[in-house]
This record gives structure tokens, sequence and C-alpha cells, in this order.
């Protein structure tokens, strides 16, 4: 049924304002993750860790795949003609089916004798097949060949439990036989297919189990690995722990594609069925030339050849894409977002051992710095130029704040915008924080708890001097002098 422009104009203009900001962040956010994807990918980070070569029952379970979608393609006759189909003697599920009335180019309501004359003339030898003979006795009415339009050759020709020719009201010819006939047909060859799908989407038959798929070039490839990736291999573990992560990516971005697929082929299936028992097939009754009829059963089936082997081999790819880890390549930019959503973070184990492995670093910078600190206060000539070179610093600094716009500028910091008391604070803080007490107080001392109460009143703020002629200081302090 045709939905009028009209109607169309008014849902966009209702819906319009409403789903179009929607839609424009979504496009957004996705084009986001797909630059993040692209920076990681340049950085080596952990999304490179997933690209690995595929294991043998990866390849079995795509081969599988490939095999069903192309025939799939082969029934809806579109990758062979009819000729070729029959030249190869391909089964009668993998061609399309020959209509009669097509090939001896003959009416709906032509003679029997003559539609088959003319089908045997087509035939080696003059001579009808053992189907032609078996079609020739079901379809000599005109309800009959109505049928045949529907449910197709095999129906008419090859139901058991169908009888009858429809020619007399005696006869016990039923068209509800042969629509089961053509839905039992139907309904097996989507079962299978949900079958399928449920079979190339399992992490267990795809990939096999964790620490056992991998090959020896899968191990290679993770031991040849960037820095950044190393750090989510543990320990010893020679690249196991990156091929483990790699799997567990795998098998998720596989396992999210069984519901959608599996609804899909559901749906399709009952539609599929839907509009084949619910087709009018006598409006053909009314069909005077050939080119006049609606061949339904040769429509439906190059209709449910493409869209089957089209599911079937777009399945195939994206579990190529997701076992083989190249669901994280920034080639795919938004397509890679779209069908595999945003990187999963790594397992928590990862993330610890990732963060072990960098502390580690940072304590081996801090020793060989404490090394060379060491190094150079035991040596006499790099302890005398390291003398000087404070000695340097501290006149430097005395007569750069000599100068008057450095005078003024320290007077107005410590008159308005520097809490001496706050700072004194924090600094305490910080240096119990480096450097803690390491002989305890004792309690009945009253001379040391009032010491302590002393300390931890907040100190008075100093009165700071600021001349032309030494730094700041708090009084009290001797000042350094220019020398």
């Amino acid at each position: 049924m045709a939905i009028p422009w009209g109607t169309l104009k008014s849902l966009l203009i209702f819906f319009g304002p409403m789903l179009l900001p929607k839609a424009l962040g979504m496009y957004r956010n996705l084009k986001t993750e797909a630059g993040i994807r692209a920076q990681q990918s340049r950085q080596g980070g952990p999304a490179a860790l997933t690209v690995r070569p595929l294991a043998l029952r990866s390849v079995i379970m795509l081969s599988l795949l490939a095999m069903a979608a192309l025939a799939w393609l082969l029934s809806g006759g579109l990758v062979l003609p009819a000729s070729v189909s029959r030249a190869l003697h391909l089964p009668e599920a993998l061609r399309m089916p020959e209509n009669v009335f097509v090939a001896t180019d003959s009416r709906l309501q032509a003679p029997n004798d003559v539609l088959f004359t003319r089908l045997a003339a087509r035939r080696p030898g003059h001579e009808l097949a053992p189907a032609d003979e078996a079609l020739k006795l079901r379809i000599v009415s005109l309800e009959s060949r109505l049928l045949y339009l529907q449910y197709g050759p095999d129906a008419l020709a090859n139901c058991l439990f169908c009888s009858g020719t429809g020619v007399d009201a005696s006869s016990t010819f039923s068209a509800v036989n042969y629509m089961y006939y053509a839905v039992i047909d139907l309904v097996a060859a989507h079962l299978a297919n949900l079958v399928l799908i449920a079979v190339v989407t399992s992490p267990l038959l795809m990939l096999g189990r964790k620490g056992k798929s991998s090959s020896s070039a899968a191990a290679a490839a993770a031991a040849q690995a960037t820095p950044i990736a190393d750090a989510f291999a543990g320990p010893g573990a020679g690249g196991e722990s990156a091929a483990d992560h790699a799997h567990d990516i795998a098998a998720a971005h596989i396992r999210r594609w069984r519901t959608p697929m599996s609804i899909l082929a559901l749906c399709g299936g009952a539609l599929d069925v839907y509009l084949v028992a619910t087709y009018n097939r006598q409006a053909n009754a009314r069909a005077t030339r050939l080119a006049d009829l609606d061949l339904f059963y040769w429509t439906m089936r190059t209709y449910r050849g493409v869209a089957c082997g089209g599911t079937l081999a777009a399945l195939a790819g994206v579990l190529y894409l997701a076992a083989s880890g190249h669901h994280s390549s920034p080639r795919l930019g938004l397509l890679g977002v779209v069908l595999f959503g945003s990187l999963p973070p790594p397992s928590p184990a990862l993330r610890v051992t990732a963060v072990t492995r960098s502390l580690a670093g940072v304590k081996s910078k801090l020793s060989a710095g404490a090394i060379v600190k060491n190094t150079a206060l035991r040596d006499t000539d790099l302890r005398a130029r390291t003398q000087a070179y404070w000695a340097r610093e501290v006149m430097l600094v005395a007569e750069a704040m000599e100068e008057r716009e450095v005078i003024e500028g320290v007077n107005n910091a410590l008159e308005n915008r520097i809490d001496i008391q706050r700072i004194a604070r924090d600094a305490e803080q910080y240096a119990q924080t480096v450097v803690p007490t390491l002989v305890d107080v004792p309690v009945g001392n009253a001379q040391a708890a009032s010491a302590q109460q002393q300390q931890q009143q907040p100190p008075r703020q100093p009165q700071v001097v600021v001349s032309r002629s030494s730094t700041p200081v708090a009084s009290g302090n001797v000042p350094i002098k220019r020398r």
C-alpha cells in the first residue's frame, strides 16, 4: 500500500525537529569515536593489540557462511543464467526453476497439450522429463495454474499429500494442501538459515578456547607488539596476555551480532511466509497476455535470494573483521564505530599489570637519579662545581630581587594576595609527609604536650621587610646582602 506524499510530509514536519538534533548528536559522537580509534591506531595503543591472523576454525566457519550466501544467490538466479545452471546440472535448490509459460511463450489459458508440446520441443530428444510429466498431470485447470504461479513447479509436481486437479467439484482438490507443502519448504530453509547464524556467531566455534585458539603466527605477532602494547602483557607472559585480550575483544564483537541477526532472520522468514500465504492469486486469472502475468513465485525467489544471501554475506564480512581484529582499523571510519561500537577497555588484570610496569619504570628512573646525585656529591670536582653553581644562583637571585619592579611586585603580593600563615601550614604538612617523625613523644611528659600544643597553633604572621639592598625576608632573619 503506497503512502501519500502529503502524509509523509506531515510526518516529517512533526517528527523532524525532534529527530534531527538527535541524529546530528549521534553523528558527532560517531565521528569523535572514529577519531579516537584513528589516534590510538597511529600511537600503537591497545586497539592495535586485537589484530591477529585468522585461526583454522575461523576460516572454516567463514567459508561455510560464504557457501551458504552463494547458495542463496544461486537459488535466486543472480549468479548464473538459467541455461548455464541447467548445463551444469545443478540441483533444483541451487538454480531458478523454469517457468513453462515463459519458456514456451504461452498464455495462461493455453491448452495443456499445446503447452507441453512446445515444451517438449525444447527438451533434448524432444521428450519430456519425468518432472514435466508429473507437472502435466496437475496443471490442467485454471486454478491449478494459478497455484503454479504462486507456489512454483515443485509444489505442483512433487506434493505427495495433494490430489485432484480442480477440473470438477467432485475431486478432492484443495489449494490449502499446496500451501502447506510450500510453507513447509520455506520454514525449513529459514530455520536452516537461523541455525547457521547461531553456529557462526558462537565465539567457541569461531575462535576456540582462550589461550588455545591462537596459532604460532598469532603468538609471534603478539610478541612483536609495540612498546605500549607490551604494557598489557604480564611479566614473563611472552605476549599471552595480549593474545587473551584480543580473544576477549573478538569474542565480544562476535557474540553481539547473534541476537540482531537472529531477530532479522526470524522477521524475514515470518514476512516471507506471510506474503506467500496471503498472496491473491486470482489477479492472474484475468490476464490474457503473458506480459500481464504476475510471476509471483519467481519474483519472491529472487527477492529471497537477495535478502538471505546478502545478509549472510554481510555477516561473513563483519565476522571476518571481528575475528581478525581489523574492527579497530581507522580505515573503517564511521562504519567501524557503527558495526562494533566503542573500543572496550582492558580488563582489570591488564590495567593493574600496566600500572605496575609503569611504577617499576618510574622507580628505576628515581634510582638512577639517586645514583647520579650520590656520585656528584662524592666526587671532589663535581661537588665543587655544584657548590659554585648554587653560590652563583644565590647571587643572581639577590641581584634580581633588588630591581624596583620586583620589589614593588613582591610587596604587592605579600600585602594583598599571599596568606603567609596558610603557606606556612601547607609547608609544615608537606614536610611532615615527606619526612615523617621517627621518635614518638612520651604521653606523660607535660612539657612535651605543651610544646606539641604550641606547634599545633598557627604561627604568627611575620613582618615582611622589603628594601632595595636586600631580598624580602621575615623579621628576625638575616638578609642576604649583595656582594
